[in-house]
């Protein structure tokens, strides 16, 4: 029986990494009192990725079918307390409920749409572009006084905010699926280069 060459090994590597790299992770910050309706308006949620669940000791999220989403009842199809759950995400409708008290009936539930993976996403309808001013030929004026200007401060642009209830992005999913790639690659060359 012959062994796999380095370059099979290293092809092999990469298959198996290459679904890893693509998938996002979402956090979520789940608390009482935070309204989750439109969490996932902004996100392209597909078979793959995950949403992490950060609560605190009050908390639990159970995954549940919309019945029990709508009724905030006990049935759950798993259950996670563990105070940073990742949950990975199937094909079409997730429901999730905080089940403690009366928590899912105050709002601390989330139902969210994941798209296959091999489906690209639904393109937005493009906007009218604003229809552009008619420039205007300024009029100059001497100067009054050959006092210099004064410097002024600029201010450093402020750092965007975050929505309630997460971030709208996955960075540390993307960083990490840099640095899988990259060694990845690392890999791939060095068994090229020992074989």
């Amino acid at each position: 029986m012959a062994t796999p060459s380095a370059t099979t090994i290293a092809l092999m590597v990469l298959l198996l990494v290459a679904p890893a790299v693509f998938a996002a992770d979402y956090p979520i910050s789940w608390t009482q009192g935070t309204n989750y309706d439109d969490w996932d308006s902004d996100k392209n949620l597909v078979v793959g990725d995950t949403i992490t669940f950060e609560y605190g000791p009050s908390h639990t999220v159970n995954v549940v079918d919309k019945d029990t989403y709508d009724n905030c009842g006990s049935a759950a199809i798993s259950k996670h307390s563990d105070g940073s759950s990742k949950i990975p995400l199937v094909a079409g409708t997730m429901y999730f409920i905080c089940p403690e008290g009366n928590h899912c009936a105050d709002g601390m539930k989330l139902s969210v749409e994941v798209g296959d993976a091999d489906t690209p996403p639904t393109p937005t309808a493009p906007t009218t572009p604003a229809t552009p001013a008619t420039p205007t030929t300024p009029t100059p004026t001497p100067p009054t006084t050959t006092t210099p200007p004064t410097p002024t401060a600029e201010t450093p642009p402020s750092k965007p905010s975050t929505p309630a209830g997460g971030t709208g992005a996955a960075t540390s999913s993307v960083n990490m699926n840099f640095i899988m790639i990259g060694g990845s690659l690392l890999l791939a060359s060095l068994f090229a280069f020992l074989g």
